[in-house]
């Protein structure tokens, strides 16, 4: 919100963004990211101002033939190629580009330029399929298994002395929070512009000691441990898998190159798995 004042009293004027963007070339994880979000926001209480910006916004992915050395999207359903989740979906085939259309925004998007599209042939229909298969296949045997940790996680069957292991190898930077692309805590904070304020929401990190500081001096979770278990639980469980319809990951693999320790998502998922953390 926009808040003025007028020399008697304060004036506030909610702000909306009604600006039509398209994301071009967006990863197939980014694009499932989008689609978590946009779930997420769509729970009461709506959040309006961002399903507003939401409406407006087409997104226009692009398959990933070879995949990143660090994601697992193939273990979250996000990539490498998408089945839903996107407005339009473009597959590279070399000298053109194969193009899926998956809503009515997509649909909207291609007919304003019905020149460079025409049908695809079965060969290139075929060509996308074992471009598929193989950006499959280059992931290898090595993935990140959510299965086995979700049911260690939503029973209680973790223990202590594990997240007290695991949580020394947080250094608290809020790296991990800051590129999940299914990471949504912020704060509120009041800007100063143009002679009044706007009310804005700023990202923060669970990861923060002074997250969850309440105004009485009370933490309920001043212990990292503590603040690493609920991450965890927040992404993994089978309590938020129920209510998302989705682990809280798209397997991006940012938080692996991020992290300034070493408890990226795969590794403590193959510790809690595992019920032991590597050394």
């Amino acid at each position: 919100m926009q808040i003025k004042h007028n020399g008697k009293r304060h004036e506030v004027e909610p702000i909306f963004d009604d600006s039509p963007r398209v994301l071009f070339n967006t990863r197939s994880c980014d694009a499932k990211g989008i689609v978590f979000l946009t779930r997420m926001h769509e729970m009461e209480p709506a959040d309006a101002s961002y399903l507003r910006r939401a409406h407006n916004l087409t997104v226009v992915s692009l398959a990933c033939t070879n995949p990143c050395p660090s994601g697992f999207c193939v273990c979250t359903n996000s990539g490498p190629f998408l089945s839903d989740g996107y407005d339009v979906q473009l597959t590279d085939l070399g000298e053109s580009y194969l193009v899926e259309v998956g809503s009515q925004k997509g649909h909207a998007t291609v007919s304003c330029a019905q020149s460079l599209f025409r049908p695809a042939t079965e060969s290139e229909i075929g060509q996308r399929k074992r471009l598929e298969a193989e950006a499959r296949n280059r992931f290898g045997e090595e993935t990140c298994h959510f299965a086995s940790a979700m049911r260690r996680v939503s029973t209680g069957r973790v223990p202590d002395a594990l997240w007290e292991k695991m949580s020394d190898w947080c250094l608290e930077c809020g790296a991990c929070n800051f590129v999940c692309p299914t990471c949504y805590c912020f704060s509120v904070k009041d800007l100063g512009r143009n002679g009044g304020w706007v009310r804005c929401r700023m990202w923060d990190s669970c990861q923060y000691t002074a997250f969850t500081l309440e105004a009485s001096g009370h933490n309920p979770r001043a212990e990292r441990k503590e603040r690493m278990k609920r991450r965890f639980f927040h992404k993994v469980s089978a309590q938020y898998y129920q209510r998302d319809a989705t682990v809280g990951c798209v397997g991006c693999g940012r938080c692996i190159k991020a992290c300034l320790g070493t408890t990226s998502m795969p590794a403590v998922v193959g510790a809690i798995r595992k019920g032991k953390w590597h050394e």
